[in-house]
């Protein structure tokens, strides 16, 4: 049983996650954030206790690990009207679902989805400041609390800036340089570096250590948002609980799409890219010239090279032994994953 599967461990962060988005009053506001935490694959806590290692404070390392969580929490609810998105984890959206509820209670349709917008945004600034509020009671040293905070505040701030970025680029074709930028700013700091560099200065390691970690990071979540990017186009919706029409519909700027339009085919499929209305029939075209045009397969290849790439850097990164075989498991799953 490795570090990453530890039952104990993850099963305190489940229940420090839970306390931590309970109401603490009957508004709807507060059960819609409650409702929007769990079902994830604990992805960030994981990283933060496998950095951590053993010698770590168990119970600062737990309540770091469930702060960070529910900031991913937060930031999906917000992610969810961004996007327009009505569904998360197979399940109706928090907007979605206060919309509902709005209507059958006798609001007007605009009415109705205004408020499920508001509940959405409100919900999810709840839960951001129940992280934070988590992190700042941190029984731990002044300047661990510090760091700890210093490391959330330029994660978040990446991340709210690779979200504007998404949004202006939509429907454009970005360089290869720009997509990156967008992709360590909106996943990879906040959810792979970030959650590296906590565990690593609750495990007390040295400041090289903590360097190599968020590098390896930041690769880590380039390779997973490649993959998350191609089962957003190419995705099982059963299986990632994510409609495969959100991106094409969005026209949002990934390696897949950048490459495919600098190919001739994709003239012919480019007004769907963007498209709101886009239905099915114009997602099976835009498939097939992603695959056709050889877009499909490059982004695979980068998967494939960025893992590698992964690999080496565990190998010369000052880390102990179990700490590699911990992140090599979970670099395996961030390429090879299916939700």
């Amino acid at each position: 049983m490795t570090a990453i599967d530890a039952p104990t461990l993850l099963a305190e962060v489940e229940q420090r996650l839970a306390r931590l988005a309970a109401p603490t009053g009957p508004h709807p506001v507060q059960a819609a954030a409650a409702g929007a935490v769990g079902g994830g694959k604990l992805l960030r806590p994981r990283l933060v206790l496998v950095a951590a290692g053993e010698g770590a404070d168990r119970e600062a390392v737990v309540a770091t690990a469930a702060a960070i969580e529910l900031l991913h929490a937060a930031l999906l609810v917000h992610d969810d009207v961004i996007d327009d998105d009505d569904e998360r984890r197979g399940q109706p959206s928090v907007s979605r679902r206060a919309a509902v509820t709005a209507a059958e209670a006798g609001l007007s349709p605009a009415a109705a989805q205004r408020l499920g917008l508001t509940t959405a945004i409100v919900a999810g600034d709840a839960l951001l400041v129940r992280a934070l509020a988590a992190l700042a009671r941190l029984d731990v040293p002044t300047a661990v609390r510090v760091r700890l905070v210093d490391i959330v505040e330029r994660a978040m701030i990446r991340a709210a800036e690779g979200e504007h970025d998404d949004v202006l680029l939509a429907g454009s074709t970005p360089d290869d340089e720009t997509i990156d930028r967008i992709l360590r700013g909106k996943t990879a700091d906040y959810s792979f570096r970030a959650p590296l560099e906590l565990g690593a200065v609750l495990g007390g390691r040295d400041e090289a250590a903590i360097e190599a970690l968020g590098e390896i990071g930041l690769r880590m979540g380039v390779v997973y948002q490649l993959r998350d990017d191609v089962l957003g186009v190419f995705g099982d919706e059963a299986t990632t609980g994510k409609s495969v029409l959100s991106d094409i519909r969005a026209g949002t700027p990934t390696m897949l799409s950048a490459l495919a339009s600098r190919e001739p085919q994709w003239a012919s499929v480019s007004r769907h890219y963007g498209d709101p209305d886009a239905d099915e029939g114009a997602a099976a075209r835009i498939r097939s010239v992603m695959r056709g045009s050889g877009a499909l397969g490059e982004v695979e290849r980068r998967i494939a090279e960025g893992a590698d790439e992964v690999r080496a850097m565990l190998v010369e990164a000052p880390i102990e032994q179990r700490l590699r075989d911990d992140l090599q498991l979970i670099v395996e799953r961030c390429a090879e994953r299916r939700r």
